[in-house]
């Protein structure tokens, strides 16, 4: 039996709060994902999003790491396709004095064991 969809996304939370972003990227992410932000912004590819990420962590001046609240599954056929979410609080530090602490829920649509389509829902304005 292959891992299940919710222990996958157990895991991808797990590298974020260890602060390994980009690791959890590679491993978890497949080349064509999508990713989605509440206010409407959409990066489309696994390179494209990395090389984002990269970007916004070199302004971040101190993560204080991640608060798991939930997991739990719309669907999981077993064979790496479904849908997923994580409900959690990220506390992050940037270096222009800001802080980034929302309260969010991640979506993730699976297919063939990668997350193929991410949407975060949080408020902007925190």
């Amino acid at each position: 039996m292959s891992e299940s969809l919710i222990d996958k996304t157990k895991r991808m939370i797990e590298s974020l709060k260890e602060g390994k972003f980009v690791e959890g990227m590679e491993e978890f992410y497949a080349d064509d994902v999508i990713n989605e932000e509440p206010n409407g912004a959409r990066i489309e590819g696994k390179a494209a999003l990395i090389e984002h990420e990269k970007k916004t962590l070199a302004q971040v001046s101190a993560f204080h790491g991640i608060e798991i609240r939930s997991f739990g599954a719309g669907d999981d056929d077993g064979q790496g396709n479904g849908t997923t979410f994580a409900e959690y609080k990220m506390s992050i530090d940037m270096k222009d004095g800001s802080k980034f602490s929302p309260d969010q829920v991640q979506v993730t649509r699976w297919g063939n064991g990668k997350a193929k389509h991410i949407k975060f829902y949080y408020d902007p304005n925190y």
